[in-house]
């Protein structure tokens, strides 16, 4: 498989300039699906600005001088996702990748406790030999956890153990951020969640008067949002 993309094919949410150069480092396989991810040397050129030029950013991302969700990444192509924390070495503040209301995927600041922990939606669960229960989540991990929540509800982990600290339910009253569709990017209030016994996809209702399907949607608190949005200039 290659190693690279054409710019111009790139996924839209990426936040790269398509006329700049030809070719774009692509995201090795991994947790995050193309559309919702970049490379890591993508992050630290394109939108960090650290350095100028790709080889600069392999040295640096080669000496162990970035993390993700608490753990040291040397690849330079390791897929950077929705919700996950980077860190610098050497540097008190860290970043959250998030989504704007314009549909890119955005770097928030986070402070050096908000790094420390990061929301995952839960994708599936299964029932494991013994009665454990395993829950996957949206950035390719499986874990044991015998906690009380759903396919669509988010935990929130603690970095790098892994530990479930809190769940958030995809309940009516709960905060939660569109990642897709035409309100993306922004912070509604769940009213109902509908489940189908059909093909048909669950939807999810807002007290805001829109609705959009179950998979467009992050829950972020309870009453409030736990993590800071992306602030997008009017130009």
């Amino acid at each position: 498989m290659s190693g690279r993309i054409k710019r111009m094919a790139a996924p839209y949410r990426w936040p790269v300039k398509r006329k700049a150069s030809y070719w774009s480092p692509k995201p090795s396989a991994g947790p995050h699906s193309l559309e919702y991810s970049m490379p890591l040397i993508s992050v630290v050129r394109d939108m960090l600005s650290l350095v100028r030029t790709a080889k600069e950013g392999r040295l640096l991302i080669s000496k162990g001088n970035f993390s993700v969700d608490g753990k040291v990444r040397r690849d330079p192509n390791y897929p950077v996702g929705l919700m996950d924390v980077l860190t610098i070495k050497g540097e008190e503040e860290a970043y959250r990748m998030m989504i704007n209301t314009r549909n890119k995927l955005h770097l928030v600041p986070a402070t050096k406790q908000e790094a420390s922990w990061k929301l995952c939606r839960i994708q599936g669960r299964h029932t494991l030999k013994g009665g454990k229960k395993q829950i996957t989540l949206h950035d390719g991990r499986c874990i044991i956890a015998d906690t009380d929540a759903s396919t669509g509800d988010v935990v929130r982990l603690e970095l790098p153990s892994q530990k479930v600290v809190e769940v958030f339910k995809l309940a009516p009253g709960s905060k939660a951020l569109i990642t897709g569709g035409s309100h993306v990017g922004e912070l509604a209030t769940v009213k109902k969640f509908e489940k189908w016994r059909n093909p048909a996809p669950n939807l999810v209702l807002f007290e805001e008067g829109f609705s959009t399907v179950w998979m467009n949607v992050f829950v972020s608190g309870k009453t409030q949002s736990a993590v800071r949005l992306p602030e997008v200039s009017a130009i």
